[in-house]
């Protein structure tokens, strides 16, 4: 089927689950409500046809960027006046501390030029059989359950994520229940995760909101797991370097600087192993979640993948090989992610005067670039809020623009670990649709939720049938 045939069938069918944007501007009160509550939901109508939005005031400047030039000049031409925005820092620092993610200037390159090795594309292979090992033991859990079993597959996705990431950072040496790092990372994000209108109001790090103060034993019991898990690992290798695994701890802990020769420093270490960890495990499942909810709402497209994944895996796990043939299913995660971007918000923070798309900008104006709003923008999508695979198959996928799609960032700070989360969510997503039909269950309340992530609100009920 052709991309414009599609389209076609696309207008007279069910618009994925979405928030309606606003017919006219808010309130700056409304406006702020909503950006705490929920930030997708504080767009306007208009905001999906403006290419800059921008907005002078005595409390700082701010201009967003829906141009996919101006987005490259902001994310790549000129990245180096760019800062993670102040906003971003507060929500992501506490969690994730100065790694690859939050990291600047000299602290930054030193860890990406280090961590780099860590993702090259025969290291990323290398861990496929990790990948379809831990699919496999949930195709053998969920085997055992009757046909028409309900699951609430958000959770399933993540806790799926975890194994991997458990098996592919630590060698299976996490011990942790998921239930109560899940229940940490969640109170994470409904606490610090989520957009803190005191803080762009000028309320100081350290003073006691109850929001804060929730936060706090969460982030401790994270904190206190990793940690653990890093001295374990640092006794071992001082005792027997021999006797390490090969997995991303011991990578993060061996691994020298190609020119300086430097080793990553003890807070270094950790603050990656809680970036891979979070980001890692939450950004994939996210995306598996929001797929399998799409496949379940277009049953053609949903049979295209079990077909595929049938033909080509015959039964069996998948491997790194079959990523590449796999390119209907990677249509669709791509497509997926387009609706549902990982992270729906990147925050700047302009550190010199600058000119953007014709808008000059003062030093300190925040800079926002939207992946929910650019992949939804009416100039750049036909029909942008419908479910077409089509628009990522060969020859349509070169067209769009590099910096209208943006799933993993992009420019210098582009995901470092996006070879290792695609090639996971085909393998999953392969793997599970060669066996099992996935449905929403009717009536379930289907809600994105954007806090560092995009989350489904209320989770997504599903009902497990068998092919």
């Amino acid at each position: 089927m052709s991309s414009a045939s599609a389209l076609e069938l696309q207008e007279d069918s069910l618009r994925p689950a979405a928030p309606i944007p606003h017919d006219k501007p808010l309130s700056t009160l409304r406006f702020l409500r909503d950006l705490s509550r929920n930030p997708i939901t504080a767009f306007s109508n208009f905001i999906y046809d403006e290419s800059y939005l921008y907005y002078p005031s005595r409390i700082r400047h701010f201009l967003m960027v829906n141009d996919p030039e101006g987005v490259k000049h902001v994310l790549l031409d000129n990245a180096s006046n760019y800062l993670k925005s102040d906003q971003a820092q507060k929500r992501l620092r506490p969690a994730i501390g100065n790694g690859l993610v939050t990291a600047e200037g000299a602290s930054w390159r030193f860890q990406r030029r280090t961590a780099a090795p860590m993702f090259q594309m025969k290291r990323v292979a290398s861990f496929a059989p990790m990948m379809a090992a831990a699919t496999e033991e949930l195709l053998s859990r969920w085997s055992a359950l009757p046909d028409g079993a309900e699951i609430e597959l958000s959770s399933e996705m993540m806790n799926l994520t975890y194994n991997i990431i458990s098996r592919t950072v630590f060698s299976n040496e996490v011990k942790t229940d998921y239930k109560k790092m899940s229940e940490a990372l969640t109170t994470y994000l409904d606490t610090l995760g989520r957009v803190d209108i005191l803080s762009i109001f000028g309320l100081p790090d350290w003073f006691p909101t109850p929001t804060r103060l929730r936060a706090r034993p969460a982030m401790q019991f994270f904190r206190q797991e990793l940690e653990a898990l890093i001295a374990q690992r640092r006794a071992r290798l001082e005792r027997d370097p021999s006797s390490l695994p090969d997995d991303l701890l011991t990578l993060l802990l061996t691994t020298h600087d190609p020119e300086g020769g430097a080793l990553f420093s003890e807070a270094e270490v950790y603050d990656n192993v809680a970036t891979f960890f979070f980001a890692g495990h939450e950004t994939t499942a996210n995306a598996l979640a929001w797929t399998f909810y799409l496949l379940s709402m277009f049953p053609e497209e949903d049979v295209r993948v079990a077909h595929e994944a049938r033909d080509t895996l015959d039964g069996r796990g998948a491997d790194a090989e079959d990523v590449i043939a796999l390119p209907f299913t990677r249509m669709v995660i791509e497509e997926a992610m387009r609706l549902y971007p990982p992270a729906p918000l990147i925050g700047r923070d302009a550190i010199n005067a600058d000119n953007v798309g014709g808008i000059a900008i003062e030093p300190k104006t925040a800079v926002l670039v939207s992946p929910w709003v650019l992949h939804r923008h009416r100039r750049l999508w036909d029909a942008p809020d419908y479910f077409v695979p089509e628009r990522f198959a060969p020859g349509a996928r070169e067209k769009i623009h590099r910096f209208a799609y943006l799933p993993f960032g992009g420019g210098p700070r582009i995901c470092i670990g996006m070879a290792f989360a695609m090639q996971e969510a085909i393998i999953i997503l392969s793997m599970i649709a060669q066996r099992f039909r996935l449905k929403l269950v009717p009536g379930h309340p289907v809600e994105p939720l954007a806090r560092v992530t995009l989350r489904p609100r209320y989770g997504l009920k599903m009902k497990l049938h068998r092919r």
